[in-house]
């Protein structure tokens, strides 16, 4: 199954404190939404207007509700510009459907969609769809993985409009030859639209410009990490939570010796120590059978917890091996045991709230902040 990172920068317009395009994202395991929108004019106005759209369209796409019920509500929600006929914000939103491994696409009186495919740019059909007098511009594509698709406001493609090296703007072509070669050297998405919206900064600098912002999806397989955490508080439960645990799709950690014991013990494997690995920040990791990290407990989720939270930046290396699984994964999942370590209990802390879990809960809500789908089962 595929899934698709969403990645974005923008720039105001010189003089504005804030950016008259807005992006809105919506996201589950087997569906993304994404909406950009250019508010008309700049400034806090736009910005309203833009946000109230993307929000509005994100929302409602996301709900399943069908393209032409989605354009009456915008269109009833917002104004027209008298003077000069047209909407007050544009947008271009995207749908995707990771089970169904569909890509749909409508644009409102959007500029720039592009889509780049093993290092050439893809057309595709785009069909008319007349809500109420306003003509909205549908398509769907098949991802495949590593597809780029590059949604854009007008500020990007005109930046640097009226200028001696770019009378007519940066332009759709130019943009297109320097996204070819960006990835042509392996530049991570997100650079590539850091870098694109850094350059219209340096065209529109001295004229004003207009506000930019540029989106990338790149759509890549879905990767899922399971972490167990802890043993049973029923050791008649020990076999059926192994078994579950290494059926699981995604790689695996166990975090805790303990666990590992009974794992290794019901699988009929033993821990292979990496004693290379050991620090004064933490014990050594381990590997076994079905297995790819094997750490020590509740010090190593306490370093991950405090780095993600922005505490520390040095941690032991169990630590940095699980935060670098986390962050290349979509998907994290807690098998967490209920079975109490005196050792590190807090007779202050009512059962629920062992620090075992006030740990694992912490992690989680860190990282559904940071868009990650996060689950957790207790035994």
């Amino acid at each position: 199954m595929l899934t698709c990172d969403v990645n974005f920068a923008f720039k105001s317009k010189e003089g504005e404190e804030v950016c008259g395009d807005s992006i809105k994202i919506k996201r589950s395991e087997d569906k993304v939404v994404v909406t950009v929108s250019d508010g008309l004019g700049s400034g806090i106005k736009a910005s309203i207007l833009s946000t109230l759209t993307a929000s509005m369209t994100t929302t409602m796409l996301f709900n399943d509700m069908p393209m032409d019920e989605v354009m009456k509500s915008v269109l009833a929600t917002l104004p027209k510009c008298k003077v000069r006929d047209i909407s007050y914000a544009n947008f271009c939103s995207v749908l995707f459907k990771a089970k169904e491994n569909t890509c749909y696409i409508a644009e409102y009186e959007f500029p720039v969609v592009l889509l780049f495919r093993k290092n050439e740019f893809i057309d595709f059909e785009k069909k008319r769809l007349l809500v109420e007098d306003r003509e909205i511009k549908e398509s769907y594509f098949v991802p495949q993985d590593g597809d780029l698709l590059f949604v854009m406001t007008d500020g990007v493609s005109q930046a640097g409009l009226g200028t001696r090296l770019y009378p007519l703007g940066l332009g759709i072509e130019n943009i297109k030859r320097e996204i070819f070669n960006l990835t042509r050297y392996k530049v991570p998405p997100k650079e590539i639209v850091n870098y694109l919206i850094e350059k219209a900064k340096r065209l529109d600098k001295g004229i004003k410009g207009d506000d930019a912002l540029l989106c990338v999806l790149y759509f890549r397989s879905f990767n899922r990490l399971n972490i167990m955490v802890g043993p049973p508080s029923d050791p008649n439960l020990d076999e059926y939570v192994a078994y579950k645990f290494l059926n699981m799709p995604g790689r695996k950690v166990i975090c805790g010796g303990t666990t590992a014991q009974i794992v290794g013990r019901i699988m009929g494997s033993e821990v292979s120590l990496d004693l290379k690995t050991v620090s004064e920040d933490s014990p050594p990791v381990g590997y076994m059978e079905g297995v790819d990290l094997v750490t020590e407990g509740i010090i190593t989720l306490t370093q991950v917890f405090r780095y993600l939270d922005g505490q520390i930046e040095k941690v032991g290396y169990g630590a940095s091996l699980i935060i670098d699984l986390i962050e290349k994964s979509d998907e994290i999942c807690f098998i967490v045991g209920k079975a109490i370590n005196p050792a590190y209990q807090n007779p202050l802390f009512s059962y629920d709230m062992s620090l075992k879990f006030k740990i694992v809960k912490d992690i989680m809500d860190i990282l559904k902040n940071k868009g990650k789908i996060v689950k957790i089962e207790a035994y």
